[in-house]
């Protein structure tokens, strides 16, 4: 007689609770109690299924859906014996549809704690108690609902905790109490995504490098060990109201307990510069031009793309001329910039807009030193962390702990972090060196600043900044008519600027950052 056994327990948590044994503590007793059962029937043959943290609301489990696999092809088994019926389903039709898959592949069921079998009594028996498993299974979901939106509302944190933050548990009063904390080795990682790519300065494939290059790494689990973050990982981080001090709960938004890891004006600058980078289709282009993403076609009202031909010539022409026909011609990017230069001349700022800006550039240095000494402090305890890891290595390589291929794996994987550790390190120090001659040159370029000449001394990335500081976007219609083919021609530009306030923290910032990088020698 061959039997087999289906084990399941809901959670990881259950399944690995305990120091002695990988699965827990329920699955032993469950394994147990069911060979008990096999014995009693004569069983010569047992085989086990296991579901370690699978719910049963679903019968999508890799154990179970091999088991009827099994049954279905091989028609292996005589009994199929469970610990309960809810181990198998919680709810009536997982239960009617696995207990006719059982019944087909020749076996019968068993519940080692219910008296079940294919009598009608057996049969009434079995109904009832799978519908007791499905309302306990409902009542229990309604019930946690319930718990959860009311510590929401309270401002707790009724799920797990985004990046960045841990949640712990604190007993106080013989009364256990689950918060949420920052966590010390990814809060200012967190940090410096959100405040570096407030900026502007950072398309998203440039941020996860710069993470990574940092050490950043996800949590640990069950499921899989610590790795760097996902894009769709940094895309919600960036948009994560939590952040800020928000629980958002079953789309309900409530005021939090917990430390907020930036401010709400970064977080808005945040959202802005995504919106931005949206909008314009930014993205990290071969051919860069400073006006890429805010001239806009007058006759279409689609967005002009920048291209390079023959190596040296920069053009700007409409997105719908291939496909939807546009009559607008190729425009040459350096009568475009003279335009812009023309209008940047224009502007002119008061004695208190040179305060305003000295006080922002005092802000963003005094930032920049603490995000430097910030980079110094976690690099070096990583760096402390990396060697001990090193020195273990060794050692259970020495004791025979360790395989030689495994050795010089994980020796390499340590040297690259170590490397780049050290690397972070150096750009750090030198940044704190750097940063007092940058606070003389920045503040006497704001107390002058003249954005025309500016413009004209700055690279494509730092014009960039001034474009987007001051316009919102350039719309542009250019006529062209030619005489005795092509002797005489002439061009005319239609050209209007929308502008926006450059007093808006992100316009200021660009500014602010855009002076800073002038400042460099």
């Amino acid at each position: 007689m061959k039997v087999a056994i289906y084990l399941r327990v809901s959670t990881l948590d259950q399944a690995t609770k305990g120091n002695t044994n990988r699965d827990g503590f329920s699955i032993p007793a469950q394994r147990e109690a069911c060979k008990r059962k096999a014995q009693d029937l004569g069983a010569k043959s047992i085989r086990e299924y296991v579901d370690r943290g699978e719910s049963a609301r679903s019968a999508a489990r890799p154990a179970l859906q091999l088991l009827l696999r099994d049954l279905s092809e091989k028609k292996a088994f005589d009994y199929v014996i469970v610990h309960k019926l809810d181990r198998l389903a919680r709810n009536l039709h997982d239960d009617v549809v696995i207990g006719l898959a059982i019944q087909k592949g020749g076996a019968q069921l068993v519940s080692v704690t219910e008296n079940i079998d294919e009598t009608p009594s057996g049969r009434l028996l079995h109904g009832i108690m799978a519908t007791i498993a499905e309302f306990y299974s409902g009542n229990l979901a309604a019930e946690a609902l319930k718990g959860a939106t009311e510590k929401a509302k309270q401002g707790g944190t009724p799920f797990q905790a985004p990046i960045g933050y841990l949640n712990v548990i604190e007993r106080a009063n013989r009364r256990e109490i689950r918060t949420v904390i920052p966590d010390p080795d990814r809060a200012h990682f967190a940090r410096f995504a959100l405040e570096r790519y407030a900026t502007g300065d950072y398309t998203d494939r440039h941020l996860l490098t710069e993470l990574t290059r940092r050490g950043f790494r996800m949590r640990a689990t069950n499921r899989s060990p610590a790795h760097p973050i996902s894009r769709s990982g940094l895309a919600r981080l960036l948009c994560n109201r939590y952040y800020i001090g928000y629980v958002s709960y079953n789309g309900v938004e409530y005021k939090g307990n917990h430390q907020p890891l930036v401010t709400p004006a970064v977080f808005a600058a945040v959202q802005a510069v995504r919106l931005s980078h949206s909008g314009s289709r930014r993205k990290d282009r071969k051919h860069f031009h400073c006006l890429a993403g805010l001239l806009i076609c007058a006759r279409c009202n689609r967005r002009l793309c920048h291209t390079i031909t023959k190596r040296r010539y920069s053009y700007f022409f409409c997105i719908n001329r291939q496909h939807a026909g546009c009559t607008q011609p190729y425009i040459p990017a350096d009568s475009l910039e003279k335009v812009v230069i023309t209008t940047l001349n224009k502007l002119s700022f008061s004695e208190t807009e040179h305060i305003e800006l000295a006080q922002k550039i005092h802000e963003e240095l005094r930032e920049e030193q603490r995000y430097a000494e910030d980079d110094v402090k976690q690099q070096k305890q990583r760096l402390t962390k990396l060697e001990v890891a090193q020195e273990n290595l060794l050692q259970a390589y020495y004791e025979k702990l360790v395989p030689g291929v495994l050795l010089k794996k994980d020796q390499k994987r340590i040297a690259k972090d170590i490397a780049q550790a050290t690397e972070v390190i150096a750009e750090a120090e030198k940044r704190l060196a750097i940063i007092t001659g940058r606070r003389d040159r920045a503040l006497a370029l704001a107390q002058s600043l003249d954005v025309g000449k500016a413009f004209l001394k700055a690279n494509p990335i730092i014009r960039q900044y001034f474009c987007r500081a001051f316009f919102a976007s350039i719309t542009v219609d250019d006529e062209i008519a030619d005489h005795k083919r092509g002797i005489g021609a002439w061009r005319k530009h239609q050209i209007t600027v929308t502008k926006v306030d450059w007093h808006d923290p992100i316009s200021i910032g660009r500014i602010t950052e855009a002076i800073l990088a002038l400042s460099l020698k």
